[in-house]
């Protein structure tokens, strides 16, 4: 009888020895899951911010380009603007210079 009883505390250290390792498994696969979890959520934040720095990067080069099509439209009219004009100064000195010598 005594050797079933010692049989049985064998099983039962036995057990109590897996259901430790069992324990310290589980804590480790735990901090390992949370560390990875850590991970993830730093690399999303750097994932982040670089698309953000990408997105604002594409932003101001898509404003400059525009920028530049409504300055270089801008210069073309000045400068249809400054050739009528200077065909019509023509006319405007001549209408003058007539005026002046009606005048006189």
């Amino acid at each position: 009888m005594e050797k079933v009883w010692d049989e049985l505390k064998k099983i039962e250290a036995q057990a109590e020895q897996i259901q430790n390792d069992a324990q310290d498994r589980a804590k480790k696969m735990a901090s390992l899951a949370k560390q990875d979890a850590e991970k993830l959520v730093e690399n999303s934040r750097t994932y982040a911010e670089a698309e953000s720095q990408r997105l604002y990067a594409k932003a101001v080069e898509e404003a400059n380009q525009e920028r530049d099509e409504r300055l270089k439209s801008n210069q073309e009219a000045a400068e249809k603007l400054t050739t009528k004009a200077e065909k019509r100064m023509d006319k405007a000195v001549l209408a003058v210079v007539n005026a002046v010598l009606e005048d006189t």
